[in-house]
């Protein structure tokens, strides 16, 4: 009997010691009736043995943008430390007041908490944070964070953690009359407190203050790829030439300045090597040309029909062909993102001058189309990328396309608590990224959700930042991005989505500081696309019949193991007890002898 015990023993002390747990303290808004303050949760985190599945639990019940949260901090923990999740999941448990406000301000908290337990790093029981995580591992705004201080320093809280920029409200009358609503500096708000507030742009800055534990910064610095430099040259001169060949008579002066300027604009990125700003520059122009050409024909229905028809043809003929490409590398991938974005919008504006009875809007939508569909050849020549191949198959990219998705909806549903106007075209994005999902086109699915998050991320980025501390976040979020990319060259990836992006906003931020920080963060979602996927060599190979077993050991024990040990206690338990029965038998003991000692041995 005593092996029986040693086997039913290793079977529960063996997944108990694979299993790691944790706990972090995170800030929370609660409601009661009308009122709204500040509270302090608890969140815990188990890792168990797994396939990378992530679960929550919570007490009282959350919004399911909680839940979208803590699958993102597990991908950002585990792809900013480069540590391997596959075989690991994931359970979070949060226990807060009754009336806690879900959303996605715990997002921050749950990837400090994740990183801990995959570094077996130790967290500071005293500090707390709140804050969202966001591509590229940054901490993003949230809300309701004077509160959150507040409850803090009444909860034994010494240090908490905001995410750098935002800034607490309040409101005061004057004269009796008029009410007055003013920002709070929330670092001497806490220092007034008792409390220390440390603001964090990054969840590695969260990570040292609750650890101690500095994660490495990538070596080196980013360098622009030798292919990539000269393919984009490539797609710049063919679409600024387009520019030259067209011979347009511009009669209207706003549209003539328009041109010299985007043309002006066009010479000097290109001069400089920013490629890609001298290409959309170009394309722009192009389409203005464009214009003004289709205008002066005046054409009729019937004319714009056959134009319609022809131009149809050649997108169907071009989407067959892009979609007869394997897709292996993630270059190959962002690649069949731009193009198919291009095909769609020449389709989507195509589709909606039907319903126009202005000649003049038919003949600019097919304009548009026209140049849309030669951007989409032009960034054709960057399919068959040379950097590390993925599994980049139809099961993956539908994975990647709803998970998108869900964090594309999270962002823009907690965007609306805080502006009343609905954001229509980031709304309209993600609807479309719906539809793609139906339709099984998954790679442009995942390009439009991602667009949508990222414009989501800017807005609230933006929200309760100053005029003059623009161009500071606009810098970090730069600097971001820079490591970012970074990370993806060091991977074998060149970000080619992220690059572009990145090169355009530096070239917008003098002029247009909105649209430069839109691209920033359309830069952060698109260079770090590796996270939905595997690359090749680190996929489990199916072993073949009648050959050598693998000498690698496995890092940790998997759900195949725990069957074979718990079939072996089976086994011997009943060879054991076999035994015994066999034994006392011959010996003629009464069965009756022995019943108290069994039943501790089964309670044990």
């Amino acid at each position: 009997m005593r092996f029986v015990i040693i086997a039913a023993m290793l079977l529960i002390v063996i997944p108990l010691a694979a299993a790691q747990s944790g706990h972090i303290r995170l800030l929370a808004l609660t409601e009661s009736g009308n009122e709204t303050s500040g509270s302090v949760a608890d969140l815990y985190l188990e890792l168990m043995p797994g396939k990378e599945r992530v679960f929550l639990e919570t007490f009282p019940l959350t919004k399911v943008s909680t839940q979208i949260s803590m699958r993102f901090a597990q991908q950002i923990a585990c792809k900013e430390l480069d540590v391997e999740c596959a075989d690991k999941d994931f359970f979070f448990t949060i226990k807060a007041l009754p009336g806690i406000v879900g959303g996605p301000s715990a997002g921050g908290a749950a990837t400090v908490l994740a990183a801990a337990l995959l570094k077996n790093l130790t967290l500071r029981d005293d500090v707390a944070m709140t804050g969202t995580i966001n591509s590229g591992g940054i901490i993003g705004p949230v809300g309701g964070v004077k509160e959150k201080i507040e409850a803090a320093a009444n909860s034994g809280v010494r240090t908490v953690l905001i995410p750098k920029g935002v800034t607490g409200v309040s409101s005061s009358e004057k004269d009796n009359e008029t009410l007055e609503i003013e920002d709070i500096d929330l670092v001497a708000f806490g220092k007034e407190l008792g409390i220390t507030v440390v603001e964090v742009t990054t969840f590695a800055e969260a990570l040292e203050q609750f650890t101690g534990y500095k994660v490495p910064e990538p070596d080196g610095s980013f360098s622009i790829d030798a292919r990539y430099q000269a393919t984009m040259k490539d797609v710049a001169t063919l679409l600024c030439n387009r520019v030259k060949e067209q011979q347009v008579q511009i009669t209207n002066n706003e549209t003539k300045e328009r041109v010299a300027n985007l043309t002006r604009y066009a010479q000097e990125t290109f001069d400089s090597e920013a490629y890609y700003a001298s290409a959309s520059y170009c394309f722009r122009t192009n389409v203005l040309l464009r214009q003004e050409q289709f205008r002066a024909k005046n054409m009729s229905m019937e004319e714009f029909l056959v134009d319609v028809r022809g131009l149809r043809e050649q997108l169907k003929d071009f989407e067959a062909k892009t979609d007869a490409r394997q897709i292996e590398t993630i270059t190959d991938l962002q690649t069949l993102m731009l193009v198919k974005e291009r095909i769609l919008e020449a389709e989507d504006i195509l589709h909606d001058a039907f319903d126009s009875n202005e000649t003049q809007e038919r003949a600019d939508a097919l304009a548009y189309a026209q140049e849309r569909l030669e951007s989409a050849k032009t960034w054709a020549l960057f399919f068959s990328g040379k950097d590390h191949r993925f599994v980049v198959d139809e099961e993956r990219l539908k994975a990647s396309c709803e998970a998108k998705i869900a964090e594309a909806e999270e962002r823009h549903n907690y965007v609306t608590t805080y502006l009343p106007e609905p954001l229509q075209d980031t709304r309209k994005a993600i609807d479309q990224a719906y539809a793609l999902m139906q339709k099984k086109e998954y790679a442009l699915c995942l390009h439009q959700a991602s667009k949508a998050k990222a414009e989501s991320d800017a807005i609230l980025g933006l929200l309760g930042v100053d005029e003059e501390d623009i161009n500071d976040l606009l810098e970090r979020k730069l600097g971001i991005v820079n490591k970012a990319l970074l990370k993806a060259q060091q991977k074998g990836i060149f970000p080619l989505i992220g690059y572009s992006y990145y090169e355009y906003a530096n070239s917008l931020k003098k002029t247009d500081r909105g649209t430069a920080i839109l691209f920033v963060d359309y830069a952060l979602e698109f260079s770090n696309l590796d996270i939905y996927f595997e690359e090749k060599t680190k996929q489990k190979v199916p072993i073949p019949e009648q050959t050598e077993a693998p000498t690698e050991e496995p890092v940790v024990l998997q759900p195949l193991f725990f069957a074979i040990a718990l079939l072996a206690g089976i086994l011997i338990g009943m060879s054991y007890t076999y035994y015994l029965m066999k034994k006392a038998s011959s010996a003629q003991i009464q069965t009756r002898a022995r019943p108290r000692r069994a039943l501790r041995g089964k309670k044990r």
